[in-house]
């Protein structure tokens, strides 16, 4: 419980953080209503994508992807995985975690890290023009709050994992045909 309480306070010193950045410019005018209609549509749609896909990778998913818009950054899409579930302890059994089972997991989770990288960014780059009332010089993240128990080997492990990229770039069609790794080059990764 603690844990999720904590992972709230930080998800929501991250997010005042995106939304200080734009406060600092000029005051753009608000989002018509009919664009900010259009938005919640698409940003239900881009949740319901991520929901979907992600049940077909070997993530667990602990709470459903959830998009967020914040007037001066762009939209921002939030989730939290278990990229590399334990054995359930239980009264059945109550054998501790052994070395072997921990550095397994450690393992598991540094190979997932960069699979989750990978899956998000081709995410974006097939689904992030569809977000097309975001304007363009607005921003598209996704963050990913990774789910560790307390006798897990966290060191150098992230607590998140957060995917950039501005929405002009995402409407850009030629961004769009770029090889993977070339359009990972230009999406902002963040390890917290």
């Amino acid at each position: 419980m603690r844990r999720n309480r904590v992972s709230g306070m930080l998800l929501g010193a991250w997010l005042c953080a995106l939304a200080s950045l734009g406060w600092g410019q000029s005051a753009a005018a608000p989002l018509p209503a009919t664009q900010l209609t259009a938005l919640r549509g698409q940003v239900q749609e881009f949740q319901n994508t991520l929901n979907r896909d992600l049940q077909t990778n070997p993530f667990v998913m602990l709470q459903d992807a959830k998009g967020i818009y914040l007037p001066h950054f762009g939209v921002v899409f939030h989730m939290e995985l278990n990229l590399a579930p334990l054995r359930t302890l239980s009264a059945f059994d109550v054998r501790p975690y052994t070395e072997q089972e921990l550095r397994q997991a450690r393992d598991t989770k540094l190979e997932r890290i960069r699979q989750i990288k990978d899956y998000l960014s081709n995410l974006l780059r097939d689904h992030g023009a569809e977000l097309n009332a975001v304007p363009p010089d607005q921003n598209v993240a996704v963050v990913v709050h990774l789910f560790n128990l307390s006798s897990e080997r966290t060191d150098g492990l992230p607590m998140q994992i957060v995917i950039e990229a501005s929405r002009g770039m995402l409407a850009d069609p030629q961004a769009r045909k770029a090889s993977e790794e070339e359009f990972r080059k230009k999406v902002t990764f963040f390890d917290f």
